[in-house]
């Protein structure tokens, strides 16, 4: 796999009159070289309770290639898997316990997530007020105690038909 980079700090064989150094932080000539692409790794293992030693039940842990924007969740085994460069960085995780962020190269088969407690100094519980339409509700109310007497007076007629 290759890519075209740009040179940096190279002197610019495409300039004319005099080669010219350039300073790698601010420009580079925009000539190409070829580099090769790091390949890509199949990141395989389980991830479990540090306390109970369990896998994690299905699709509850976030395993996340930050890198590259992607990631997967674990089987009813806790068994997971994902595509990530060499230096990708990889982040577990799950609500209660602490995050993990490692590169590609670094990450274990094995992933034990520690419990994390924080205790809350304050919480703010907020509220939203419905716009309701009231009169729309007793247009309905309305409605349906019309056609109630509706139904009742004509219950009323059939049977004085049929008493006569």
């Amino acid at each position: 796999m290759e890519a075209n980079l740009p040179i940096y700090g190279l002197a610019c064989p495409m300039a004319k009159a005099e080669q010219i150094e350039f300073d790698t932080h601010t420009k580079n000539c925009g000539c190409m070289i070829k580099a090769k692409k790091s390949p890509m790794l199949l990141l395989q293992g389980i991830i479990t309770d540090s306390k109970t030693k369990a896998p994690f039940e299905a699709g509850l842990v976030n395993v996340y290639n930050v890198t590259k924007g992607t990631g997967t969740l674990p089987d009813a085994n806790g068994m997971y898997e994902l595509q990530a460069s060499y230096n990708d960085e990889i982040r577990v995780s799950f609500v209660g316990y602490k995050t993990i962020s490692l590169p590609a190269s670094q990450l274990p088969k094995a992933i034990e997530l520690q419990e994390q407690s924080e205790k809350l100094d304050e919480i703010v519980i907020t509220g939203k007020r419905k716009n309701r339409h009231y009169a729309l509700v007793g247009f309905g109310l309305t409605a349906l105690l019309l056609m109630y007497a509706i139904a009742e007076d004509e219950k009323g007629n059939k049977k004085k038909l049929i008493q006569k």
